[in-house]
């Protein structure tokens, strides 16, 4: 582990002792938009900004890295990305304070938002606000092709890399091996770590939830020949019991040539990231930060490919997080209906 992810482990476990005064045996069920629950705070316009990403290797990290570079070129202020466990890290951060923007999928952020799961310590997260739609996270893992894995039952007893443990994978993957029934020995760290392991035969296989292409997989279907390597996904009746348990998995499926080793489209699942920011954060710089990214498409396409899906259209894919009241500005200058479920408690308040 870097120096740099042992200091955000450091922090991440203040915070988890710090939230576990606020630890219920029942979350209060959740407040309706409109309701006075904190409507009026002091917002701010910090000197310089923080994003928090994920570990090196990973689509976030990239992405992360675009958006930081477009933010201080556009609006001139300092901007730097934070290498973090991933999205139940961001969201723990954002809610804090600790940072003020990150990145997140929406199962993290419904679970944060209601205040589930052990992670949450029954703390409802809503001092977060979403800002845009990022792009569909498409679950997937890489294998050797002799390893004799060519489906998620065949990893059964094998070793498997599973990402940082607050990462996308991490969350989500044990839960659904385990709702599967398939027991797998699960290793967590960072991707560029975890395939350095299987290259040396330490590992049997490779899980991640990402944009596509991810960066590693990539470099590591390079490195060992396109016809050395196997990918795999999430289809058939395992599709539909994970969709059944948790109805904010979609189906997705991953372009054939994706990556070299690629060789047909994969079925799988996805789940949408969506950009998130602190309701703290000052109207006027949300606006500037959302019309910057949705307006300058292009030059997130430099950091990576999965911008592509970086679309104001896009919107409809967010649920659960409420957006900004900065980034609802945006939008209807553009002429998008922003849906009654993504108005913030405090935009009623401001706009009546």
């Amino acid at each position: 582990m870097s120096r740099r992810m042992l200091k955000v482990a450091l922090v991440v476990l203040m915070l988890f002792v710090a939230l576990s005064g606020c630890r219920t045996q029942e979350p209060e069920p959740p407040p309706e938009n409109g309701e006075d629950n904190g409507l009026h705070f002091e917002q701010i316009t910090p000197d310089s900004l923080v994003i928090g990403t994920a570990s090196l290797g990973g689509t976030y990290h990239a992405y992360g890295q675009g958006w930081a570079a477009l933010i201080s070129e556009t609006l001139d202020i300092p901007v730097t990305v934070e290498e973090t466990g991933g999205p139940v890290h961001n969201l723990i951060f954002v809610e804090t304070g600790y940072f003020m923007l990150g990145m997140t999928t929406l199962g993290p952020a419904y679970e944060a938002w209601f205040g589930r799961e052990e992670w949450t310590w029954g703390r409802e997260h809503r001092n977060i606000r979403a800002l845009f739609p990022m792009y569909n996270t498409y679950f997937h893992w890489v294998t050797d092709a002799d390893s004799g894995i060519a489906a998620l039952q065949d990893m059964d007893g094998r070793r498997v890399g599973n990402g940082p443990v607050g990462g996308t994978i991490g969350t989500a993957a044990p839960r659904i091996f385990n709702l599967l029934g398939i027991n797998v020995q699960l290793e967590f760290g960072g991707l560029s770590e975890l395939l350095s392991r299987q290259r040396h035969g330490l590992l049997d296989a490779n899980g991640i939830a990402g944009g596509v292409p991810v960066p590693s997989f990539a470099a590591y279907d390079s490195d060992k020949g396109p016809e050395n390597v196997r990918y795999i996904g999430v289809d058939g009746q395992e599709r539909e019991i994970i969709k059944e348990e948790w109805p904010y998995f979609t189906d997705a499926v991953i372009p054939q040539g994706t990556y070299a080793g690629l060789r047909e489209d994969l079925e799988t699942i996805g789940v949408w990231n969506v950009a998130i920011g602190s309701k703290f954060l000052d109207d006027d710089l949300v606006y500037e930060i959302v019309k910057a990214v949705l307006e300058n498409n292009e030059v997130m396409l430099q950091y990576h490919d999965a911008a592509q899906e970086t679309l104001a259209e896009n919107l409809d894919n967010l649920y659960i997080v409420p957006l900004h009241p900065g980034a609802i500005r945006y939008y209807e200058e553009q002429g998008i209906e922003v849906p009654d479920h993504l108005l913030p408690p405090e935009y009623g308040s401001e706009n009546n």
